[in-house]
């Protein structure tokens, strides 16, 4: 018995003497696989920063290839202290291991999110479906690694024994120095606000670089105020990161460029537009252009105002804000020298704007004006008076936004036609589901209302006028009244068709008759087409915006609607909801539930995610 314990005890030490060797040539062997991840991140712009990304590249693939052989073969080799039985343990799980960091290089290559439970449930799909063929690198790569690892595993067991002086100290020593040197830098960059250093935490799978910010300011050694000052220097100070148009714009302006009035009453729902709800509105939608199938690209304010006037994906809204870069379709309005009029219940003082939309104008004018209904009925005034007082040589460019649904705002004295309505609305009151139909009527009352202010606003174009007038009325997003009884109420917490559903309706007098359009639009769509067929751009529409034109009839298309984080893909029936770390699901349009029997395609977010990361710089 003496004997057999001394026998096992030599074995078991000879074996994790063996697995230390394995464990370092596996490091090497991620690293040079990992470097992928080096390459698509691109090289920061400090020595310091780039100091850091190798530094933190050799340190946390060393730490997780370790880590991978203390909760795996470590212990089996107190289970089975075999060396072949060892040897093909060790092969299989570095081959494994290995494997996977492949083919997550190529995921974050793709997506720039890792792997998760759901698009390994993706990939596996794909590799059994027909697209099949583009994992036939798999098929060659996995045996090969196996066969390698299973003489590597035999080779070092050969040469371990032979060696009578460890290189364990020197060899683990600067790669443990490495993973604490990550981790401490990482506390200071965080601390200070160090961009070229914080910015690298997503580059690497399983990467959770500490902090210290609170421990530092309770001990006293970080100021919370100069904290916050620095985070605001750093954002203001961050370097030009898009490419956006991705070429100058030619032009053939025309001989007579048209007005443009572009009205977004927020909060209508597609389906008001209709002749009871909205009289106004839908006789003027009779009379010209109709899109009954138009999608908003935001279910909040903020992001569907800036994929309307951007024509990009609202991933893009804090860089352009940043940098104060306007849409080139405003740039190309002021060029083509045309007037401005902007009028906004609730003012035109915000940060999108300010720093964004409006930020190129010569003469602006941004104060802060009162929202609701009064801020509607001001904004409508306001217009038609500028609007009177602009003579026929020079083109203007007006935008008029309604906001008073969004908030259900109605003036007291107008009781509205549809009943029971709820008479007060409380704000800090959630809405409950007894009172479903009385907040759906109040909302039709509001919208009611807000049919005779546009009715008021459109009837300034009647009559004989010299210079045709292009008419955009929309919507930044819709309204939800737990219209799929899931609580869901209001606007900006689902992508459900309630929320992003709105009503286009454009006259376009002098080159397109009456017309009810049923393919599917988006409002990504709205400014790419008018660039093209009312001021001349002749670009492709992909080298300025992620729309295409209003007028293609494409039934197999798919839609975008986003926010910084989140994103949801319509095509046909399904939405694919997802998110930057790459939580995915799939849902039904016809009721926001999820499909529990299919799941998002892969090929799908594919192409999506090209057109998010299509105008980001170098």
């Amino acid at each position: 018995m003496l004997e057999n314990g001394n026998l096992y005890r030599d074995n078991v030490s000879r074996l994790i003497g063996w697995g230390h060797w394995l464990v370092f040539i596996n490091v090497l062997l991620a690293m040079a696989v990992s470097s992928r991840y080096l390459l698509i991140a691109g090289s920061p712009d400090t020595l310091l920063g780039v100091f850091y990304m190798l530094i933190s590249w050799a340190g946390h693939f060393a730490f997780l290839t370790f880590f991978t052989y203390l909760l795996t073969l470590f212990p089996l080799t107190f289970l089975f202290p075999k060396v072949r039985a060892v040897q093909l343990m060790g092969a299989a799980i570095a081959t494994g291991a290995l494997t996977l960091l492949l083919v997550d290089t190529q995921v974050f290559s793709l997506f720039k999110f890792h792997l998760n439970p759901t698009v390994w449930r993706l990939l596996l799909e794909q590799a059994q479906a027909e697209e099949a063929s583009g994992w036939g690198w798999l098929f060659v790569w996995v045996p090969l690694l196996f066969l390698f690892e299973l003489w590597l595993a035999s080779w070092l067991w050969r040469w371990s024994q032979r060696r009578r002086r460890s290189l364990t100290l020197p060899l683990s020593v600067p790669l443990l120095a490495c993973f604490f040197l990550t981790h401490s830098m990482h506390i200071w960059a965080d601390a200070l606000v160090y961009a070229p250093i914080t910015e690298q935490k997503a580059n690497f799978p399983l990467s959770y670089p500490m902090t210290a910010k609170s421990f530092l300011i309770k001990q006293g050694w970080l100021d919370e105020d100069q904290y916050r000052q620095l985070s605001k220097q750093a954002e203001d100070n961050a370097g030009r990161t898009l490419n956006y148009p991705q070429r100058p714009l030619t032009v053939k302006a025309p001989d007579l460029p048209p007005n443009i009035l572009l009205v977004v009453a927020d909060g209508l729902r597609g389906d008001q537009l209709d002749a009871i709800t909205m009289p106004n509105l839908n006789r003027f939608a009779h009379r010209h252009l109709r899109f009954s199938d138009h999608l908003s690209a935001g279910n909040q304010t903020e992001s569907a105002l800036f994929s309307l006037f951007y024509s990009l994906p609202s991933r893009y809204q804090h860089e352009m804000v940043q940098e104060n870069m306007a849409p080139v379709f405003i740039d190309e309005l002021q060029r083509q020298d045309y007037r401005f009029g902007l009028f906004a219940s609730g003012g035109l003082d915000t940060a999108l704007y300010k720093d964004a939309i409006f930020s190129s104008l010569r003469h602006r004018n941004f104060n802060a004006a009162p929202g609701g209904f009064k801020g509607d009925q001001q904004a409508v005034a306001e217009f038609m008076q500028w609007q009177a007082q602009q003579q026929s040589e020079r083109p203007w460019f007006s935008f008029v936004y309604l906001n008073a649904l969004t908030s259900l705002d109605l003036p007291e004295q107008v009781e509205g036609p549809f009943q029971p309505a709820i008479k007060q609305l409380n704000p800090a009151q959630p809405y409950q589901s007894e009172q479903q139909e009385a907040l759906f009527n109040r909302y039709r009352n509001s919208v009611f209302y807000t049919d005779r202010l546009l009715g008021q606003l459109l009837s300034f174009n009647q009559g004989v006028s010299e210079r045709d007038t292009l008419i955009i009325v929309t919507s930044g997003h819709g309204m939800e009244f737990n219209d799929n009884d899931n609580n869901t109420w209001g606007f900006g917490n689902a992508y459900s068709p309630a929320q992003l559903k709105v009503p286009l309706v454009i006259s376009w007098p002098g080159q397109l008759q009456p017309a009810h359009f049923e393919h599917p639009s988006s409002q990504l769509d709205v400014i790419p087409s008018v660039m093209r067929q009312a001021l001349g751009v002749n670009n492709p529409m992909r080298s300025y915006a992620t729309g295409q034109s209003l007028f293609n009839a494409d039934n197999n298309r798919w839609r975008l609607a986003s926010d910084a984080d989140e994103y949801a893909i319509y095509q046909h029936q399904d939405i694919t909801l997802f998110n930057r770390r790459g939580d995915m699901q799939l849902l039904r349009a016809s009721d926001y539930r999820q499909q529990s029997d299919d799941s998002p395609e892969l090929s799908l977010l594919l192409q999506v995610m090209n057109d998010l990361n299509r105008f980001q710089g170098d």
